[in-house]
């Protein structure tokens, strides 16, 4: 019988915390123990919902490369180049140097542009919270 390794990596941390981290007697100890507790916690919600938010990540990026496409079909210099980028790895990771070449450039489109960007920031956001939290 096969566990999924995010699971496994919660029971273990359910465990430091409910029944080891108690009954450790050092305030060291026990505090590395609640530490460790916290940390599989986090690497199981990034396993197990590590996969979804790639997908999310990047339906969301290929959603926002087809919308900027008529907004910056005028782009050049930095901005042309930023959006030749995120066109290409279509990561949010790649939003960061189109926002600023945007800011940065005289440009009628940039408001235009940076509404199509902001909602996938926040949803970027969010789902890095839910592994946060």
């Amino acid at each position: 019988m096969s566990v999924d390794p995010g699971e496994l990596l919660q029971r273990i941390s359910a465990t430091l915390k409910a029944d080891i981290g108690p009954e450790v007697g050092n305030e060291f100890a026990k505090t590395q123990t609640f530490m460790a507790s916290v940390v599989l916690d986090k690497v199981s919600k990034q396993l197990t919902l590590g996969p979804a938010h790639a997908a999310a990540e990047l339906a969301d990026t290929s959603s926002l490369v087809e919308a900027l496409g008529p907004v910056l079909k005028d782009a050049s210099g930095p901005v042309a180049t930023a959006l030749t980028t995120l066109r290409a790895e279509q990561t949010v990771a790649a939003l960061g140097p189109l926002v600023e070449a945007l800011y940065a450039a005289p440009s009628e489109q940039r408001q235009a542009a940076l509404e199509q960007i902001r909602p996938v920031l926040r949803r970027d956001i969010d789902r890095r919270m839910e592994i946060a939290q």
